[in-house]
């Protein structure tokens, strides 16, 4: 095989670093703690797996898998899982599938994360009240990217 051969059939992949999400972490913590909620928030790298991840002392423990989940689902359709949620919720078919698929979470408070128009990772944050989990993973997403 050639380089150029191999250059053809390989592609670079841009992830988050685990500074950048230790920066994320640390901000929705911060975003939380002025909120006065307690939450969980987990940050995926580009290939879905958890980089870190943190959960406040008074969080319930379900928090950290539900964090994962909010993350998982909006890397996976690269949308806010509230915007994503909004735009399925006529499809009553589609929301009671996707609902029971492993991993998926249909509610405020996952974000993917971009540079530029490539993914590179996603921040979920779950066990606030009303719209904590969103604004708290939005300045988290705002410290990464």
């Amino acid at each position: 095989m050639t380089v150029e051969q191999v250059d053809a059939s390989v592609t670079e992949t841009r992830t988050i670093t685990l500074a950048g999400a230790q920066q994320g972490i640390a901000a929705v913590l911060r975003k939380a703690d002025e909120l006065g909620a307690r939450v969980a928030v987990v940050v995926l790298d580009v290939g879905g797996h958890v980089l870190a991840l943190a959960r406040m002392d008074g969080a319930v423990a379900v928090a950290t898998g539900v964090a994962q989940n909010k993350a998982s689902t909006a890397l996976v359709v690269r949308t806010p899982t509230n915007e994503f949620a909004e735009a399925i919720k006529q499809d009553t078919v589609l929301v009671s599938s996707l609902a029971s698929q492993p991993g998926m979470a249909l509610f405020s408070g996952g974000l993917p994360l971009f540079s530029g128009d490539t993914p590179i990772g996603a921040i979920g944050v779950s066990g606030g009240m009303g719209d904590d989990d969103l604004i708290a993973a939005r300045a988290g997403a705002a410290a990464i990217v």
